[in-house]
């Protein structure tokens, strides 16, 4: 069997690892498609475009990483409308599963790191460069499954509202800083809200954690990877971007990930005019000791709150029903 066909066995074995799952692609760094294999299904899929999406998740936050002295990134999620891009790094390619989360979520994550396992020694003798030693390998694939496993934990946070009984919609921003001083779960290192162009509106940060790098440098770098990641798909069948999550870390221990997803739409004047109205998009950096289910809970209770002061926007609503999906089940 050759190493091409070998590769085609693996991605095959992850395919079927669940029927939720409609396509597994392996590509380079830049895109450039190097084997994949699908399914039939009602949702209709750009390659082209999965390709694109699955080098700008791990560009696009590779700055914040390199500035926060956390290394390496394990897995991003990538979530749309119709389905979640789970994207990893092995070797110098990118491995993307394209998954029907509203059908089945989580992912099975023994069988994902077991395939992680002997894709990263097969593309180690595809590209001429299996140097890595078992230990290395194996040490790999045990991050892939502990990051699933964790993302896929945790206690679930119930659907609360922090949004102030009384506000004032023409001057929202006091009543949006009240509900980011309202959240009741220490979930978030920091988290942040900003708009396009990366100004920080409001944000909180806990006390004593000394990062090296500024929360507005912080949450403008994350809003540069989010207008990146929204731009790479714009137009795209899987619909909107709804969420986009990484995970990076040398040990399980000491996870940390970054969440960025849509706010709302923020008027800045009474006028009709569209250039008074800016999208706002909420950031996050957490550790992952808690699990990812707590952090989407909460993530949730934030945006809905705000939601509730902005007004109804659809990409935002539709993020909200998202989660609640993810969380309707996890691991145990």
């Amino acid at each position: 069997m050759s190493v091409r066909e070998s590769l085609i066995k693996h991605l095959t074995s992850i395919l079927r690892a669940s029927s939720s799952t409609i396509l597994v692609l392996l590509c380079d760094q830049n895109g450039l498609s190097i084997a994949k294999i699908g399914r039939k299904s009602d949702i209709e899929i750009d390659h082209n475009q999965i390709t694109s999406l699955a080098a700008a998740a791990f560009s696009a936050s590779a700055e914040n990483w390199d500035d926060l002295h956390i290394a390496d990134q394990v897995i991003s999620f990538s979530y749309f409308d119709k389905v979640c891009l789970i994207t990893l790094r092995i070797n110098e390619t990118l491995l993307t599963i394209v998954h029907d989360y509203h059908k089945e979520w989580p992912l099975d994550a023994d069988n994902l790191a077991s395939s992680m396992y002997y894709l990263k020694k097969k593309l180690g003798e595809f590209f001429g460069t299996s140097d890595a030693t078992e230990e290395e390998v194996e040490e790999f694939s045990n991050k892939v499954r502990s990051a699933i496993y964790l993302f896929g934990m945790g206690t679930e946070v119930p659907f609360v509202s922090y949004t102030p009984e009384n506000f004032d919609k023409s001057n929202s921003l006091p009543f949006i800083s009240t509900v980011l001083d309202s959240v009741q779960n220490p979930i978030f290192i920091r988290y942040s809200l900003v708009v396009p162009s990366g100004l920080t509106l409001d944000a909180r940060e806990i006390s004593g954690q000394n990062l090296p790098i500024s929360i507005e440098a912080f949450s403008a770098n994350a809003n540069v990877a989010f207008q990146k990641m929204k731009e790479e798909s714009k137009g795209s069948s899987i619909g909107e971007l709804l969420c986009y999550i990484a995970i990076s870390g040398q040990k399980p221990e000491k996870f940390y990930g970054l969440i960025t997803c849509p706010s709302g739409k923020l008027r800045f004047s009474d006028t009709e005019a569209t250039s008074n109205i800016e999208d706002v998009s909420f950031i996050g950096l957490f550790t992952l000791e808690y699990g990812g289910i707590p952090v989407m809970g909460e993530s949730r209770n934030i945006i809905y709150s705000i939601l509730e002061i902005l007004g109804k926007e659809i990409i935002t609503e539709n993020f909200i029903n998202a989660v609640n999906v993810l969380t309707s089940s996890k691991f145990d």
